[in-house]
């Protein structure tokens, strides 16, 4: 039976009125837009022979560009609700991969390990026989989740088709966990059987099955049979600039930890993306206060561990949570958690060695959420960003990193 854990807050919090706020649609106001000012330490030597924090990410990017590299520039996107939806991504895939070709749609959950997890560069369908596990809802007893956050199993029989809606899709890979007892899963390339992975092994671990591919991708198909747990499947191309979307709804740092380190790692060391982003904190914003807070900057550390063990040389980034207004009191206040958890989040990012931006600074600092909820550009609930708005946070940390890879591209 699926679990899908507690009403979205998406959903939830956006239905509700604003209180004391007489919301008024007009031209946006001159805020700044403005490119993303990204902190990016030198991780490594100083001065001239300074190596920083986003050089590993650049270097992808310039192998593409000259044309030496042997995968796509990829960007993985952990993140919560703010980034569920995909339209973070997508914009990023758009923007992004306008400049460095298209990379396909990157990891695609089988089934989405929450209803309103969507991936707008693949079409994603799914028998109702799988048994669903993710970060925001109940785990699996022996907490082995997917590079996603989740997991689909099979107990007698199910399928899942995926249709890439750009044909630039020339690598295909499954990750599954290989375990005693596991059954069989058939795949097809569009529509033909191309491969039969069997996932019985005497211990469980994660494994991986690349798909042989023809040419461009169609349509990639799934057919379990018995006991199959998948995590979800890689379409990529050889070449261009690839966005993972690891967004999950009601998801927390905290829950991001449980799913088991050492298989979460090996994982990440798989994947191998060249940039780690980790934009979390929307739904702890709302109830952390006291211990929870101070314990706030431990809770990242930990959630930034294995991306950094996993691939060191490779670059990470953290994105802090944006401003909110607290909607349950009287004048809508900027919610008091937002800027400790700014700076836990700024001294775990520094302590990893990942670059950090700032969002609240960006968005014009404690408040201005009010500003952005009258230009259209957040929900009711002051905290979760429109369509115009997600695209808003998309173009400037796209324009952040651009500015960024000129400046790596003169030194």
């Amino acid at each position: 039976m699926r679990q899908i854990g507690l009403v979205t807050c998406v959903l939830a919090l956006a239905a509700l009125p604003a209180r004391a706020e007489k919301v008024e649609h007009r031209r946006p106001p001159a805020l700044p837009l403005d490119h993303a000012q990204l902190e990016d330490p030198c991780v490594k030597g100083s001065g001239a022979s300074c190596t920083r924090a986003l050089d590993g990410f650049y270097a992808a990017l310039t192998a593409n560009e000259d044309g030496t590299a042997k995968h796509p520039a990829r960007i993985t996107y952990l993140g919560d609700s703010l980034t569920a939806d995909d339209t973070i991504a997508q914009r990023l895939r758009s923007t992004l991969g306008g400049r460095f070709g298209d990379g396909g749609p990157g990891f695609v959950h089988v089934v989405p390990p929450h209803p309103y997890c969507r991936h707008r560069a693949v079409r994603r369908t799914a028998s109702a026989s799988w048994t669903v596990h993710g970060v925001a809802t109940p785990f699996p007893p022996d907490r082995l989740l997917g590079y996603g956050g989740g997991s689909a199993e099979s107990h007698g029989g199910a399928s899942a088709r995926f249709t890439p809606t750009q044909q630039v899709v020339t690598r295909a890979e499954v990750y599954y966990l290989a375990q005693p007892g596991g059954g069989e899963l058939g795949i097809a390339v569009d529509g033909k059987d191309a491969s039969a992975i069997a996932t019985s092994a005497p211990t469980k671990k994660a494994s991986y099955a690349a798909v042989p591919l023809g040419g461009a991708l169609s349509k990639l198909d799934l057919k379990a049979s018995g006991r199959v747990r998948v995590f979800g499947v890689v379409l990529e191309a050889d070449r261009g600039l690839v966005v993972d979307n690891l967004g999950v709804v009601n998801a927390t740092a905290k829950s991001w930890g449980k799913n088991r380190r050492d298989h979460w790692t090996g994982q990440l060391a798989h994947r191998a993306p060249d940039l780690f982003v980790v934009m979390i904190g929307t739904n702890e914003a709302g109830w952390l206060e006291g211990k929870a807070l101070v314990e706030h900057t431990r809770v990242m550390q930990e959630l930034l561990a294995p991306v950094r063990a996993a691939n060191p040389t490779a670059s990470c980034l953290v994105v802090s949570p944006f401003d909110q207004l607290d909607y349950e009191k009287a004048g809508l206040p900027p919610r008091a958690s937002i800027a400790p958890m700014v700076a836990a989040q700024r001294t775990a990012a520094t302590a990893a060695g990942c670059a950090f931006w700032d969002g609240q600074a960006w968005m014009g600092g404690p408040g201005s959420s009010r500003a952005w909820r009258r230009a259209g550009w957040l929900t009711n609930d002051f905290a979760h960003p429109t369509t115009a708005g997600a695209h808003r946070i998309a173009d400037a940390l796209s324009a952040g990193l651009l500015d960024g890879y000129a400046a790596y591209r003169t030194r």
